[in-house]
């Protein structure tokens, strides 16, 4: 793709409603090349490009920009790390347009989730949308998006999907469902190595949130055992519009159980 023609095209506009250049192999370099008028974008897909932290460098420069409309972001699959997730972070904390971020299948880790925390504690930030599907984030990365969770009050989708949680999803989740400030709508833990023992101890305590309409539990290690914790959640959540429970290793049994507690 040439970057250099499509640079050409944007600047002829004043607003760009939406440009997607998911996998166009545009690098940094071509990403140089289109430069400060990617913030004209609405919605700026630039998924899979191999960007890198240099790419993510100058997206940044462009959010940073006081005239930034970039609404909906998609960074996911550029070989991120924590490098790039600094840069990032300082402009978020100053960005006043941005709704929707997508950095899943980047290598940030608990130190770049970490930076991207400190920037969703911001009181400006105005992140609604936060997708960080396998970034490689374990319990000590959770311990950061749970103190967000206790004091953002714009996020309202998060996607944890894909990273080894385990018993540390379940302390994020109780911090979604148990602070009455938390305005949480729909929460992704879809394959964290979540077990029967971890849903049980999420309903040991009552649970405040009136917020929460989707919460995605698909492909953990939840078996027949966690049914009576499961439909205590279900029932304590009159918000909930869906649960995800699919690619666990309940019986048929336990699916037809699941589903009339669904439909209670």
């Amino acid at each position: 793709m040439d970057c250099a023609v499509v640079s050409h095209v944007i600047k002829l506009s004043d607003t760009i409603k939406h440009l997607d250049l998911w996998s166009c192999f545009i690098q940094s370099e071509g990403l140089q090349r289109l430069g400060l008028e990617l913030r004209k974008c609405r919605e700026l897909g630039l998924d899979s490009n191999n960007l890198g932290d240099p790419g993510v460098k100058l997206i940044s420069v462009a959010l940073r920009n006081t005239a930034c409309k970039i609404q909906k972001l998609g960074l996911g699959y550029n070989g991120v790390s924590e490098s790039g997730a600094e840069k990032l972070a300082s402009a978020l904390s100053a960005n006043r347009s941005l709704t929707d971020l997508n950095l899943s299948g980047n290598k940030l880790g608990d130190s770049g989730v970490k930076l991207i925390s400190a920037a969703l504690r911001h009181p400006d930030c105005k992140i609604q949308i936060l997708r960080l599907d396998d970034i490689g984030l374990t319990h000590s990365g959770v311990e950061d998006l749970v103190s967000v969770l206790g004091t953002n009050r714009s996020l309202m989708t998060l996607e944890l999907c894909s990273n080894n949680l385990e018993g540390s999803g379940v302390k994020l989740a109780h911090e979604a469902l148990r602070n009455p400030d938390c305005k949480i709508e729909r929460l992704g833990l879809w394959n964290v190595g979540l077990t029967d023992s971890d849903i049980e101890d999420l309903v040991s305590s009552p649970t405040t949130n009136q917020s929460l309409t989707e919460l995605n539990l698909g492909k953990n290690v939840l078996t027949d055992r966690s049914l009576p914790a499961l439909r205590c959640l279900i029932l304590s959540l009159p918000s909930l519009a869906w649960i995800g429970l699919g690619s666990n290793s309940f019986s048929s049994v336990g699916q037809n159980q699941l589903k009339t507690a669904a439909n209670q």
